[in-house]
């Protein structure tokens, strides 16, 4: 089996049309060998201070250089503060479970930084 993973669904469904992944699944499609599932946008980050034991940022401060850095499923400005985004959680729950079944990774995402 081979993953493909494509930057958002729309394309991810374009590339499932055009290499014969013609059954829907919740996150992914899959068929004539091949799973495709998508990102949706930036679904990792990397951790706030807060995660590092800064609890408030100040000049003397900077750099920081956390060894190692830790990234996190995306977060989202609620008026609890920052929080875990469902959808990118589960999204990326899905992309691990693809990745697990198939034998080789194909990333059709754009060419950016």
């Amino acid at each position: 089996m081979i993953a493909i993973i494509a930057e958002k669904p729309s394309v991810g469904m374009d590339i499932a049309r055009v290499v014969g992944a013609d059954t829907r699944n919740d996150g992914y499609c899959s068929g004539n060998g091949y799973m495709v599932t998508w990102a949706l946008g930036h679904l990792v980050s990397l951790a706030m201070p807060d995660t590092y034991g800064y609890t408030k940022t100040a000049a003397e401060d900077l750099p920081m250089l956390p060894d190692p850095f830790r990234l996190v499923s995306r977060q989202v400005r609620t008026d609890r503060g920052m929080v875990t985004d469902i959808a990118a959680s589960k999204q990326l729950k899905v992309i691990e479970s693809v990745f697990n079944r198939c034998d080789s990774i194909i990333v059709a995402t754009d060419a950016g930084r």
